[in-house]
């Protein structure tokens, strides 16, 4: 039988369930782990050939000579990366360092249960072939297979977690990972916004982007702040809309709305910035603003104080202010942002 509670917890992270033990907090060292867990996968009880993948039913499930995992005999391990082609594509190839779209079911070799299924879900998730903390078998196996194929692999622990596994998953340090993949669909990383181009409301900042530098943006002599959060969208992207729990890809550039001095970009790293998006991590302009939006659209964000960095503190009886929490506390922010990616 299914677990809910797990599957709930595992969609909410489904592109972290792709990340290698190294990654993720509280990881050993490399070279350690990886002798640790492929002791613990030295002696294999399968071989991926003995896989099959049942298509019939609302969703894939993987089975073992002829019978669902966990009804079958267990434990199912193995002590090397195994992938067979359960169907060959006729899409365009995947290369190096692309955003991959795919749709996949992970099972529990040692359980029989399953970990997580995405083909619940409206959108294919996106792998960036780019980070190298994703699963060595991905990171290999993925460029040069096609749109349309369909894979199983069996990772053994070494090739996943480690010895240390993943509590929240349910992924114990013996615990083999099989996964049925499906590749929707591939493309090269966005580097700025693209698509269709939309006409800004008047009155608000004027923007100058190019998407390869900070953007220019002017604030007109007698705008007045806004009250209330401003999302007006500049293009309009063609990729799927950012949903609250993902992380997203943006490049940015940041100023003051009181004079116009900008105060933080991205350009000047020399990357995008990455994080999560609709969950708290950061402002609530950003995520009230960009959940919603498509990857690939530029979006200007004009952000009160109250959902940027807070009011200023007032006045104390001795006619001195207080230290503000955060250097911009009081003011509105205007933001413009490219969505690159979001996982």
């Amino acid at each position: 039988m299914r677990s809910p509670r797990l599957r709930m917890v595992a969609l909410a992270a489904a592109p972290l369930l792709l990340l290698s033990a190294c990654s993720t907090d509280g990881g050993t060292d490399g070279a350690d782990q990886s002798d640790d867990a492929a002791a613990t996968s030295a002696a294999p009880t399968g071989d991926v050939s003995e896989l099959a993948v049942d298509t019939s039913g609302d969703a894939p499930q993987i089975t073992r000579d002829g019978e669902p995992m966990a009804e079958g005999e267990l434990p199912f391990g193995v002590a090397e990366t195994q992938v067979e082609e359960v169907e060959a594509g006729d899409g365009d190839e995947v290369s190096e360092g692309d955003e991959v779209r795919v749709r996949y079911l992970t099972v529990n070799g040692t359980s029989g249960e399953e970990v997580l299924s995405t083909f619940e879900q409206e959108d294919p998730v996106t792998l960036d072939l780019s980070n190298e903390l994703l699963f060595p078998a991905f990171l290999e196996e993925l460029p040069g297979r096609r749109a349309g194929d369909a894979l199983l692999m069996a990772l053994p622990p070494a090739a996943a977690f480690g010895n240390q596994g993943n509590s929240q998953l349910g992924i114990g340090a013996e615990d083999t990972l099989v996964f049925y993949m499906e590749i929707v669909d591939s493309a090269a990383p966005l580097t700025k916004a693209t698509g269709e181009e939309v006409e800004p409301e008047d009155g608000l900042p004027e923007v100058e982007a190019d998407g390869e530098s900070a953007a220019t943006i002017t604030i007109p002599d007698d705008a007045e702040a806004p009250d209330e959060l401003v999302v007006q969208p500049l293009i309009e992207g063609e990729g799927a809309e950012v949903k609250a729990g993902q992380s997203i890809k943006v490049h940015y550039t940041g100023v003051k709305f009181s004079d116009g001095e900008g105060f933080d970009n991205s350009y000047d790293r020399g990357e995008p910035a990455e994080f999560p998006i609709g969950v708290g991590q950061v402002i609530s302009g950003w995520d009230e603003g960009l959940v919603g939006q498509p990857v690939g659209s530029r979006v200007l964000l004009v952000i009160p104080a109250e959902q940027a960095y807070g009011e200023a503190p007032e006045q104390d009886d001795e006619s001195q202010t207080t230290a503000p929490a955060h250097e911009l506390a009081g003011e509105t922010l205007v933001f413009v942002v490219d969505i690159l990616g979001a996982y």
